[in-house]
């Protein structure tokens, strides 16, 4: 059950990002209510990530904490491609850096998984 809510949780964090990222031209209020909405799915999943650890981390220690470490990153990249989007500073580093994290952590999540969710 974990898996799947960090997965949706995830899957929103990723949607939230790009819409802010289209939309902030538009409108800065739905930006800020992206960026909040994406702080509250952080919570969710480093909540659900810390259930699903005891699971991984009797077999892959290393593994685990590489990817504890690429969510962190992942999560800290999200909020500089946001910030820096803000104040309307270039973007595009933290854009190919989201992009970059956001495999890697994925990849690495379904490894450890042993491809559940979805399989």
């Amino acid at each position: 059950m974990w898996s799947y809510v960090h997965l949706i949780s995830w899957v929103g964090i990723v949607v939230f990002t790009l819409v802010a990222m289209v939309i902030y031209k538009e409108s800065a209020k739905v930006f800020t209510i992206m960026q909040m909405c994406n702080r509250v799915l952080y919570i969710t999943v480093i909540l659900s990530g810390i259930m699903m650890m005891k699971y991984s981390f009797s077999d892959h220690v290393v593994v685990s904490i590489f990817k504890i470490l690429l969510g962190i990153a992942t999560i800290g990249v999200v909020e500089m491609l946001l910030s820096y989007r803000k104040k309307q500073k270039p973007s595009t580093l933290f854009l190919w850096l989201f992009i970059i994290c956001v495999i890697a952590t994925v990849s690495v999540g379904f490894y450890l998984s042993g491809g559940r969710p979805l399989f």
